[in-house]
């Protein structure tokens, strides 16, 4: 995936030498968790000498754009606060990147006479059917989030997880569980590009929203 995002150094130098010097995966996923901690709620005893505080966090966030601290999620697993920042990443630069195209398929009109496929999908989505915010509204919601303006903690994140959850099933219901189609786009990555990836993640993101309503989300 050829990503132009910024390098993880301008969260702190303290931070980028950690980051960049190490291959330590325990390392990486603790830098990862920490980021995303800070960016949506902070921590509860935070130090005034910690590399990665909310406030560092959400400066970067704002000067150089949340792909700033984003790739340090991308191989976070899906059921983590990471990973789940992640996948809402990569959702938000889809919708604005790709307008016309995610305004298109949420606009589908299903002709169940004579799709046998599109039925089967709209009976497949049926029993957990939600309503589905609209692409501009969601992504209004994302851009909050991941410029750090979550207000609450990490339980405040549940409902637009289901929101994203409802939506990306709308999409994969109206046309095709397919999101990103060519290896070579700049937000091909192993969500976006695995079978029935808008399908899957959906099912990743309601999980995050039930573990996020419990206080498991982490």
């Amino acid at each position: 995936m050829a990503r132009q995002f910024h390098r993880p150094a301008r969260l702190d130098p303290e931070a980028a030498e950690a980051i960049e010097g190490s291959a330590d995966t325990a390392v990486s996923s603790e830098l990862a968790h920490r980021a995303a901690q800070a960016l949506v709620g902070g921590f509860p005893n935070e130090a005034p000498d910690d590399p990665i505080t909310r406030s560092g966090v959400v400066a970067a966030v704002a000067a150089n754009g949340v792909d700033s601290v984003a790739e340090l999620w991308a191989d976070s697993p899906a059921t983590t606060l990471p990973g789940t920042l992640w996948r809402l990443f990569l959702l938000r630069e889809w919708i604005r990147r790709d307008p016309d195209l995610v305004a298109r398929r949420y606009a589908t009109t299903l002709d169940l006479a004579d799709d046998e496929a599109a039925t089967a999908r709209f009976e497949s989505a049926l029993p957990e059917a939600r309503r589905a915010p609209s692409p501009e509204a969601l992504r209004e919601r994302l851009d909050a989030v991941l410029a750090g303006r979550l207000d609450g903690s990490v339980t405040a994140l549940a409902p637009l997880l289901s929101a994203a959850s409802g939506f990306l099933r709308a999409l994969a219901a109206g046309s095709n569980p397919v999101w990103i189609e060519d290896d070579a786009d700049e937000l091909a990555d192993r969500v976006t590009r695995r079978d029935s990836a808008l399908t899957a993640t959906a099912v990743e993101l309601q999980e995050a929203s039930r573990r996020a309503t419990a206080g498991l989300l982490d």
